[in-house]
């Protein structure tokens, strides 16, 4: 049987590797218990996004699955713009473009090409501040840095050293539960 990967384990990943082990565990658990503001609002804008329902007219797909059998890839689409051949991957705010969301709008775009979509223009958009970020459509070097990335964490033990990082620890929902830090959420 193959196991696929969650898009959202991507950026999460690029973030700390730990993470996607802590959510694994706490997965079951009420999300408000380790939760913190930021991914709250985050996860009612994508609530907003995910609940509208695929515009038939306007030939508007929100919310939708994806996946790729080639990359082992599965997970949602924000906003593909079917007449316009334009994904978008929405973020509450956007402060910078870490490489984590390159992968996770890369992995879409090789998805739905896969699965019959033509696909000719990419972007982020920030809700907060109405802001879109266009990227390019990815080419084959991209295509070989995803794969390696899925292979990363495909082959990562969550049982080794860390290289703890307290800027990124400390902006963490998981900080107070992990026990490779001693360091606590700016939220908590």
């Amino acid at each position: 049987m193959e196991t696929f990967l969650p898009i959202t384990y991507l950026n999460d990943f690029v973030f700390c590797p730990y993470s996607i082990y802590l959510h694994q565990v706490f997965d079951n658990s009420n999300e408000v218990l380790y939760s913190a503001s930021p991914q709250q609002t985050g996860k009612s804008a994508h609530t907003i996004i995910d609940s509208e329902k695929q515009k038939e007219k306007a030939q508007i797909i929100k919310g939708a699955y994806v996946i790729s059998n080639r990359l082992g890839i599965y997970g949602k689409i924000d906003t593909f713009y079917v007449a316009k051949q334009k994904l978008v991957e929405s973020k509450f705010q956007i402060k910078t473009l870490y490489k984590g969301y390159y992968y996770q709008l890369w992995a879409q775009y090789f998805a739905l090409t896969e699965m019959g979509y033509v696909v000719s223009e990419l972007c982020f958009y920030s809700i907060r501040d109405k802001k879109t970020f266009p990227v390019s459509i990815p080419g084959q070097k991209e295509l070989e840095e995803l794969r390696n990335h899925i292979r990363k964490i495909a082959r990562f033990d969550f049982e080794q050293e860390m290289n703890v990082n307290s800027a990124k620890c400390q902006h963490c929902i998981y900080a107070s539960l992990c026990d490779k830090t001693n360091i606590d959420h700016v939220y908590a």
